[in-house]
């Protein structure tokens, strides 16, 4: 009996040391990473020896060889008291080790317990900071949730929409200040703001407290906690109304103006149009529409300047409608003025860029040809007067007698061009009438112009400086200084230009000296004028000396025109 029960004693031991083995070699890794892998060898082999011990113990009780029974029990204390010995250092070691950690361990919780509460401290401090903000910001400010429910309040936005905080926190927006047709627009606003955008300066429309409708310029932005999620949102508002109301005045006044500036627009477009009428009417011959007398001594000055100028032909053909004074007693003036018409429609199928054709008053009809010379001018004068012949007319065949002239050396000015014309016009109609007659080959010659002519044109200039006695005498010495150069550059010699009269001394000195004594151009025209005059003595002088003298007379004199030109301007 004895001996079943210490087998079964024994195997209870092994049985429990095994198990003791298998969890101490569970702990291998953990016992590694303390520090303490030795001491574990020692142990598993000794628990190893003690587990050799019982299963000893067992088959000595078995067998009943108990003479090694006594041996394996001594051996078992033995080593029993080393294990009991390792085993109580182990758990020193292993007290000390915890109490170590938990040491460690308590003082990061008091350094995470201080982080804590400083970050907490922070945090308070943070939101007292937002509040001050929030509070003293000069704009209306609140803030509101993704269901438009208003969280915060500050005075400002009490002071524009007229609720207190009490009032309108806990409450939305869609049923305190958005206007209700601004429903569904402000719900989709307030869903974009929470997907994360930002608005900045909507001009909007809100309704206050008392049901007045305010203009706000709002800007909205989303709050976004530390893990980048939208919390909330914020709303600054301005009040623009009074900005609306001057930008809608503004904006009417300006509807105003450019109404007014449109009717302006059609003033100035029918007042341009009567000043075109009116232009139209100042140069153009009412009966006939061609361009007047006055718009062709115009014309004719100035392509008779760049005809001097540009060294060019320039001819004139000045008509006269035959009997025309027995044709209106016969047939009476409307016949007459219908057949004024249909010479100047004749005469208006020979226009071109260059040409053109003028009523010169009465029956007389002009033509200005620029480019053309004594047989061109002719030729041309001959068209008209068998074109005039050929108009089919019901009353009797209309005839002209015509007169031309072309610009030479001798020439004076526009108006003995003219007068050339005319001259030869008055041997055309002794000649029988219905024929052309050319000045040149008649040798009509209108060279002069008097010097009583001349003196008083120079004292109508000291009477009415600016005027237009002034340009005509501009116009006059610019023409004898192109025409001195033609002559000597191209004909005549100089002896022919020296003994030319010379008007620029009586104008330097009735006109010149006092009007335009302090004038730079003055002295440089004074100084051109000499060398031109001593070249002109010279029998060996420089042509192209003679030429360079000239074209600085001739910007002296335009200098001079132009200042005469400003200061009547100036005048006026």
């Amino acid at each position: 009996m004895k001996d079943t029960i210490d087998a079964i004693a024994i195997s209870l031991g092994a049985a429990i040391m095994w198990l003791g083995i298998r969890r101490a070699w569970s702990m291998r890794h953990a016992v590694q990473q303390a520090g303490y892998c030795t001491v574990l060898k020692v142990l598993l082999a000794l628990m190893f020896f003690f587990l050799i011990g019982y299963l000893f113990s067992l088959w000595a009780i078995i067998t009943h060889h108990t003479v090694w029974l006594h041996s394996i029990v001594a051996f078992v204390f033995l080593f029993g008291s080393v294990f009991v010995l390792l085993t109580l250092w182990l758990a020193q070691r292993t007290t000390a080790q915890i109490l170590h950690y938990s040491q460690h361990l308590e003082g990061l919780v008091r350094e995470r317990t201080e982080h804590l509460h400083q970050a907490l401290r922070q945090q308070e401090q943070l939101k007292r900071y937002f509040e001050q903000l929030f509070e003293g910001m000069p704009v209306a400010c609140f803030t509101y949730d993704r269901d438009g429910v208003i969280r915060e309040w500050n005075q400002e936005a009490q002071n524009l929409y007229g609720f207190t905080a009490q009032e309108i926190i806990g409450k939305t927006i869609y049923e305190t200040f958005c206007r209700p047709e601004d429903v569904e627009a402000t719900r989709a606003v307030i869903a974009r703001v929470f997907g994360g955008e930002a608005f900045r300066n909507i001009e909007w429309q809100d309704r206050t407290k008392e049901g007045e409708t305010r203009w706000v310029l709002c800007s909205t932005f989303p709050l976004i906690d530390t893990e980048g999620q939208v919390v909330g949102a914020i709303s600054a508002n301005i009040d623009i109304t009074e900005r609306k109301a001057q930008e809608q005045l503004i904006e009417a006044q300006r509807d105003e103006l450019e109404a007014q500036n449109d009717q302006l627009q059609q003033i100035t477009a029918r007042l341009a149009e009567a000043n075109a009428r009116l232009e139209r009417i100042a140069h153009t011959d009412g009966l006939t529409g061609l361009i007047n007398h006055r718009s062709f001594r115009d014309r004719l000055g100035r392509e008779f300047f760049y005809a001097l100028r540009r060294e060019q032909p320039l001819s004139v053909v000045l008509l006269d409608v035959d009997h025309f004074k027995q044709f209106n007693d016969t047939f009476g003036h409307q016949a007459g003025d219908e057949v004024l018409r249909m010479v100047a429609n004749t005469l208006r199928q020979f226009e071109d860029n260059l040409r053109c054709a003028a009523r010169y008053g009465g029956e007389e009809f002009v033509v200005l040809l620029p480019g053309s010379d004594v047989h061109e001018s002719l030729d041309f004068a001959e068209q008209i007067r068998q074109r005039i012949s050929e108009i089919p007319c019901c009353y009797r065949q209309i005839t002209a007698s015509l007169g031309v002239s072309t610009l030479d050396q001798h020439t004076v000015n526009p108006d003995t061009l003219i007068e050339e014309a005319d001259q030869a016009l008055y041997l055309s109609k002794r000649a029988g009438r219905n024929r052309v007659t050319h000045a040149a080959h008649e040798a009509i010659r209108v060279n002069t112009l008097s010097e009583e002519e001349w003196l008083s044109r120079l004292r109508q200039v000291l009477g009415d400086p600016g005027g237009f006695a002034e340009q005509q005498v501009f116009a006059q010495l610019m023409y004898d200084v192109l025409q001195t150069r033609r002559r000597a550059l191209h004909g005549g010699g100089k002896q022919v230009c020296s003994s030319a009269p010379c008007r620029l001394h009586l104008w330097q000195q009735i006109v010149g000296e006092p009007l335009y004594g302090q004038i730079d151009a003055f002295r440089q025209l004074l100084e051109s004028h000499e060398t031109m005059h001593r070249l002109l003595g010279e029998g060996t002088a420089d042509l192209r000396q003679f030429d360079h003298a000239c074209e600085q007379m001739l910007d002296c004199l335009q200098q001079l025109r132009a200042e005469c030109e400003l200061r009547h301007q100036r005048a006026a």
